[in-house]
């Protein structure tokens, strides 16, 4: 199964890896591709099967939960709840994972679009996927399920035990690191690459406090967040920088398939 699984990853990149533009600071890879995309679909395939272990609150459970039970460093944010707060994360998540479309607007980068939408759409896949599956093995109860004040059917839905780690936060900070890197990687000598990196971080970390102005995450969720996006909105583009010929994924599919990454110095 595993055989025909890389297969067919491969044949789905064959065709992308055909659009490298000449003076592009990037190129698309079988073996770099095939990895990428296979990962972030079984990433995404897991939370299928996890999710149908996440359980409701009880209502006793939620009867003697108590915010002192919180570490110190997370506990304020069981004193929050806004609804307001969490439809203007949505907004400003939105605004951030829309934000490469920017890129349509210059000719240098809008001929390598394809380029940037399949590693965009890696980054995508791998961030949401790994959010998924953490949130779903770890389960921990949100801020809000603490609070009050908080509406008890938002604290019976499954969703309260989904908290850490923030999936808007890492959402948002993949895609302000995305969009930074590649603006950085095809305009270094540009003033404006400062302009953007500083809007595309206060943007990404509006999202963050908004999460914990709405009761959804703890401090530590949004850190993790931030992290876990920062990684893969910077690191997808830089395994793709054209500089990178000293690192080879090679993907071997015979009797046996084997996927590995080799190094040359």
């Amino acid at each position: 199964m595993t055989k025909y699984l890389i297969n067919a990853i491969v044949i789905i990149v064959l065709f992308s890896a055909q659009v490298n533009s000449a003076d592009s600071p990037y190129r698309l890879s079988v073996d770099t591709d095939s990895i990428l995309i296979g990962s972030g679909a079984a990433l995404f395939a897991l939370p299928l099967y996890l999710d149908k272990k996440v359980k409701t609150l009880t209502d006793d459970e939620i009867a003697s939960l108590s915010k002192n039970d919180i570490n110190k460093f997370d506990r304020s944010a069981a004193d929050n709840w806004s609804r307001a707060g969490d439809r203007w994360s949505g907004i400003t998540l939105a605004s951030a994972m829309i934000s490469p479309l920017a890129f349509l607007a210059n000719d240098k980068t809008r001929e390598d679009f394809i380029v940037l939408g399949v590693m965009y759409g890696e980054s995508l896949l791998i961030t949401n996927g790994l959010n998924m599956t953490i949130k779903d093995i770890v389960q921990r109860k949100r801020p809000f399920a603490y609070n009050p004040d908080a509406s008890y059917k938002d604290k019976k839905d499954k969703d309260a035990l989904l908290s850490f780690y923030s999936g808007h936060t890492a959402n948002a900070f993949n895609s302000a690191l995305f969009v930074s890197t590649v603006f950085s990687d095809y305009y270094p000598q540009s003033q404006w690459r400062y302009a953007v990196w500083g809007s595309t971080l206060l943007a990404a970390s509006a999202t963050g406090y908004l999460r914990y102005y709405s009761g959804k995450h703890y401090p530590t969720d949004i850190i993790a967040g931030a992290v876990i996006g920062s990684i893969t909105g910077w690191g997808i583009p830089a395994l793709h920088r054209n500089m990178n010929e000293n690192i080879s994924f090679k993907i071997t599919a015979g009797e046996e398939s084997m996927i590995a990454i080799e190094f040359y110095f």
